[in-house]
């Protein structure tokens, strides 16, 4: 999520009147907006404005909408959008467990096969058959911003339900394997995660960390707790004027997990992840953990796990358990309003295997045919390196609306779906806690973009980049499609970010307002 572009003021003086020139058309901008935009932090930025009416096409605003700009997790629009084109808002995941052998009398003579399909959560946020739970925050970002809130449901639930569907066909015991068949697509590390076939809790470990007291060891709780892997706690208390200061170290293959560090006494619920090394050794691990929680017997070695069966070897036989997800549209919701970088990573390779695809470059031509022969966006107004908004991204304002428009005419019940999985201002995901000072509380439903760099030099921090895209419910009772981006802006503290949250809040206001 960074940046460049051309912010062009023409402050005409004599009129005291500001306009922006734009490609030989000049459209004024309101004093409310460019008073945000003259701010000293933004004295060296650059700013990108496209604002249109949904249903006349009329161009409201403009500022440099042809120009390229780091369009950050607002690149998820895109990756979202060639997901439900490719799958349909209604597809549900489905993983197979096999059972190759003879069943007699409750053994199963043979072994037992889970074929992963891609599922991001695997039931880990299951909030009934049809609904994935998200908090504003989302742990996948817990290493790096504070206040992260788990969600409440058990990231084993999938694995669980599908061994009690074992159990319940009257298997009690197993004398030969269990594996996790994970050849679906080549797995990918993005983000300092894993992307795999298999996901478990999104390959992460939770970890708590509170306080006790002051030079005795803090208390630390880890979800989920499968067997094999442990987690040390080597966390000091420190008084309150000491700093929060939190290292994770791991043994090669990542199942000795080492939290060690300091907690001041006034933290509470401090959230930390540890991203999984080895996948499939940590889902196998968990199904046969499952398997047993429900008494059913697993007479193998657990640490051998020999060749899988060739994929011709499923075509023919029924499944023992299914897991069945919630539909792709709730996918959508999760990524959408939480900024969810591992699931928007996914899609490519989702992307892929709907081509019978299977790496993630490959996934990446897919998003590219579908921005370029479906929304028909010119294949020189983007570049996509990845599906969440990576810093090496670059899109014209023109072309996220471009994308809006085509949304926006999607059936009306496809439309809903994205729609409807977009962040409220003032209400929820990534936007619940900006704009409540404004009249367009609850009538912006936008996703947002933020990129952040360290400058080494000047020992401070430095805004790469954020945008925000989507539509507004205006106070004329008109559909708005807007996208709105600022590049290379001033913030020398990391809160400092959230004062440009609300000025790009506060211009979404400016707009619900235009008559």
């Amino acid at each position: 999520m960074l940046l460049p572009t051309r912010f062009l003021i023409l402050v005409t003086t004599i009129f005291s009147l500001t306009f922006f020139s734009l490609a030989g058309i000049e459209k004024k901008l309101p004093d409310a907006m460019l008073k945000i935009m003259q701010q000293a932090k933004y004295e060296h930025a650059s700013w990108g404005l496209y604002v249109k009416d949904a249903e006349t096409g009329k161009v409201i605003y403009e500022l440099d909408s042809d120009k390229m700009f780091l369009p950050a997790s607002t690149t998820k629009l895109f990756s979202v959008a060639a997901l439900l084109h490719a799958y349909g808002d209604d597809y549900r995941y489905k993983t197979p467990v096999y059972a190759i052998g003879q069943i007699e009398n409750g053994l199963l003579k043979g072994d037992l096969i889970l074929v992963a399909q891609g599922d991001l959560t695997m039931g880990g946020r299951q909030e009934g058959p049809d609904k994935i739970a998200f908090t504003k925050l989302d742990h996948i970002i817990a290493n790096e911003v504070p206040g992260v809130i788990l969600t409440k449901q058990d990231p084993l639930y999938g694995l669980n339900e599908l061994a009690k569907q074992i159990h319940n066909k009257g298997i009690k015991e197993i004398d030969g394997n269990v594996f996790i068949d994970d050849r679906l697509f080549e797995i990918e590390n993005k983000r300092g995660m894993t992307l795999s076939p298999m996901m478990l809790n999104e390959n992460l470990i939770d970890l708590v960390i509170n306080p006790s007291e002051v030079g005795k060891a803090a208390t630390l709780t880890w979800r989920p707790q499968v067997q094999g892997y442990i987690v040390a706690n080597q966390v000091s208390t420190v008084a309150k004027d000491k700093p929060l200061e939190i290292q994770i170290t791991s043994d090669n293959e990542g199942r000795k997990i080492i939290v060690s560090g300091t907690i001041p006494i006034d933290q509470k619920d401090v959230v930390r992840t540890f991203s999984i090394k080895d996948p499939n050794h940590f889902a196998r691990s968990a199904f046969i953990q499952a398997l047993r929680s429900r008494g059913i017997s697993v007479n193998i070695d657990e640490k051998k796990n020999s060749q899988i069966y060739p994929k011709a070897t499923f075509s023919d036989i029924e499944p023992i358990a299914v897991w069945i997800s919630p539909p792709l549209s709730e996918y959508a919701k999760l990524i959408l309003k939480v900024s969810h970088n591992l699931g928007a990573d996914l899609i490519p390779l989702l992307l892929a295997v709907r081509q019978g695809k299977t790496t993630f470059a490959e996934g990446m031509q897919e998003l590219g045919n579908f921005v370029i022969n479906d929304v028909k966006v010119s294949r020189n107004a983007f570049v996509f390196i990845d599906g969440a908004g990576g810093d090496e991204n670059r899109l014209t304002p023109k072309a996220e609306v471009q994308l809006l428009e085509y949304i926006k005419k999607l059936p009306s019940a496809q439309f809903k779906n994205f729609y409807n999985a977009l962040p409220i201002l003032g209400v929820d995901g990534s936007l619940e806690d900006f704009g409540k000072n404004t009249g367009a509380v609850g009538k912006v439903r936008a996703k947002t973009g933020t990129g952040v760099s360290f400058n080494l030099a000047a020992n401070q921090f430095f805004l790469t980049t954020q945008t925000l895209a989507g539509y507004i419910e205006g106070k004329n009772g008109r559909l708005i499609e807007f996208m709105v981006a600022v590049n290379n802006g001033a913030m020398p503290t990391i809160n400092d970010i959230f004062p440009i949250f609300e000025d790009l809040s506060a211009i979404t206001g400016v707009i619900y307002n235009q008559e």
